[in-house]
């Protein structure tokens, strides 16, 4: 077949299936333009998931006649001029494809009355063919129309899917970018029923209770650091509210939500002992750089960017992250606390400006005076003291603000899990060499594992000789736990480490990780075991001088908290 040149209209089309992929490809285009008119109110309507209809209506700067004639053909903008703004964006659109594109694919409507003009007016396309403007009546701002998603290409049309999937879609779409400007107002509406109304926040923290309710925003962790102009804020949750994805973590670098496998992994490290595998943080986390320090045109839908320094971006969230996660704001607390579950769906109307707001106002202020407290705190034994232990296992710990209860094994196992990982750190494990070496009969399936995988467990201090038939001979322990672990035996725990070195996609560090979380879990003291009180008093003391002393590594909790005010207040004390 000879080459030829496509048709202009065919080569539209194809084109605007790089950035219309789905009607949820349509809201974002949308309203990223709508933003970058400066409204201040979003109002979107979406008829069977957005398949049949797409609505955008702001009160932004609008567009003159001059411009609605000529915002629908390829590579149109008033957002970049020259190289040198291509290389300083600062707006979330500028590549002049989105209304190009969908009007590529779809029937449009487009109606704009710039600020200072007195006539509205509209222009039609469809199929990419445009007619004249004409007036219309509508006050400042833009509205877009667009119905019939595909209608000139059913075999994209077919690919779609249900209302209910492709709203999904568009919600999260929603959703994110509400997150990210938080001090604009929106309203989303689906098949004429009202999803939600938030109006314009004040606060980051605000936009989070009118979208996940005002408990989970009271329970989230602030987050701050800066190194020069690079600066991360943001809002984090503590162990008591998870997620079962990474749907609820959002990223906006410059106001952009963006998905940077770097930031995920960042913030998956500083949860590493807090959360259960498997279990991911809430989070809404904005950095702020110069715009030359970033680039953002190297994804068609403009998901992804590069950073000029990553590193410097990854330190500086990663200070945040162990700053805020290292603080008692981790401390689960006896009183009422937000489960895994709770609000965990975007509620069909907004947080009212009554009881909820002030109890949101008083966490804000709570949480400053918190931060304050913990960087001015030094853990120290002068801090807390141990009046006792409950059945043998629970710690009773009496703290500056009120009385902590603390798990023995699982404070003992925190504290031998970082003496290890420190030693690993430092380049290896310091072992004990038994002078007669104990004798293992391991399960087959165990012992084949168990043998390939010698070298690492060489790495965590157990040297193992392998004598067949699912025998060994243990030489060398990690000597921080040789002496306890002989008390309990030395064959279940080694059992044990098969689990994550069946895993052979996880990273060396993490599975190193894993070996040592659960080597310490093995040696530490029991649940039941009773220890004199000087012990506990050591223990504790040990505890609170870690960077971590509030979850163990495998994420349950080591200290539950009660306040001297919450106290005072089931005693009726005022």
């Amino acid at each position: 077949m000879r080459i030829k040149r496509l048709e202009d209209s065919l080569a539209q089309r194809i084109a605007a299936g790089e950035v219309i992929e789905r009607p949820a490809s349509v809201v974002k285009e949308l309203i990223e333009n709508a933003l970058d008119a400066s409204a201040q109110g979003i109002a979107i309507e979406l008829h069977e998931g957005g398949r049949r209809r797409i609505a955008v209506r702001d009160d932004g700067e609008g567009m003159a006649v001059d411009d609605l004639r000529v915002c629908v053909e390829k590579h149109t903008t008033s957002k970049i001029a020259t190289q040198e703004d291509l290389d300083r964006i600062a707006t979330l659109g500028f590549r002049g494809e989105a209304l190009a594109s969908i009007a590529a694919v779809s029937r449009l409507r487009i109606v704009s009355l710039a600020r200072g003009e007195a006539t509205a007016h509209e222009v039609r396309v469809e199929g990419g063919r445009a007619t004249p403007p004409s007036p219309a009546a509508r006050g400042q701002g833009t509205t877009v129309d667009v119905e019939d998603l595909f209608f000139n290409l059913p075999a994209r049309a077919r690919f779609l899917a249900s209302p209910r999937t492709e709203f999904f879609h568009c919600n999260r779409v929603i959703h994110r970018l509400a997150l990210a400007a938080p001090r604009v107002g929106w309203s989303l509406r689906h098949d004429d029923r009202s999803v939600f109304d938030a109006p314009a926040a004040g606060e980051l923290l605000d936009r989070i209770a009118q979208l996940y309710g005002a408990q989970i925003a009271r329970s989230l962790i602030p987050i701050e650091a800066e190194d020069g102009d690079v600066r991360v804020t943001g809002y984090v949750s503590g162990p008591e509210v998870k997620r079962g994805n990474r749907r609820d973590q959002l990223f906006c670098v410059n106001g952009r939500p963006v998905d940077d496998r770097a930031l995920r992994y960042v913030l998956a490290s500083a949860y590493h002992g807090i959360l259960r595998p498997g279990s991911y943080a809430l989070a809404v986390i904005r950095v702020d750089l110069p715009a030359h320090s970033v680039d953002v045109n190297v994804h068609p839908r403009k998901e992804e960017i590069r950073f000029a320094q990553p590193r410097r971006v990854q330190d500086v969230l990663s200070r945040a992250l162990g700053r805020a996660l290292s603080s008692r704001y981790v401390v689960s607390s006896l009183g009422s606390a937000p489960t895994a579950d709770a609000d965990r769906r975007v509620p069909s109307s907004p947080m009212g400006h009554g009881q909820a707001a002030l109890d949101l106002d008083l966490a804000r202020a709570a949480a400053g005076q918190q931060v304050e407290r913990d960087r001015e705190k030094v853990r120290v034994g002068g801090d807390r003291r141990v009046i006792g232990a409950l059945q043998d296992t629970y710690l009773l710990v009496e703290a500056p603000d009120g009385l902590e209860v603390v798990d023995q094994h699982i404070a003992h196992e925190r504290i031998l899990y970082e003496a290890l990982r420190a030693q690993l750190r430092n380049g290896e494990v310091s072992t004990q060499r038994f002078l007669l070496p104990v004798r293992l009969e391991l399960p087959f399936e165990v012992a084949e594992v168990v043998t390939a995988e010698r070298e690492a467990l060489a790495r965590v201090g157990i040297v193992l000789d392998a004598f067949g038939g699912g025998t060994f001979l243990l030489r060398e322990y990690p000597g921080l736990l040789a002496e306890k672990q002989a008390q309990y035996g030395f064959d279940d725990v080694v059992g044990e480490l098969v689990e994550p070195l069946l895993h052979e996609d996880r990273l060396e560090t993490a599975l190193f990780d894993e070996l040592l979380a659960r080597l310490a879990c093995g040696a530490a003291v029991k649940a039941g075991e009773r220890l004199p009180l000087a012990e506990q008093q050591t223990l504790v003391d040990r505890l609170m001088a870690l960077d971590n002393p509030y979850t163990c590594p495998h994420g349950r909790p080591i200290v539950f908290a009660i306040s001297r005010e919450e106290l005072d207040r089931r005693f009726h004390r005022h």
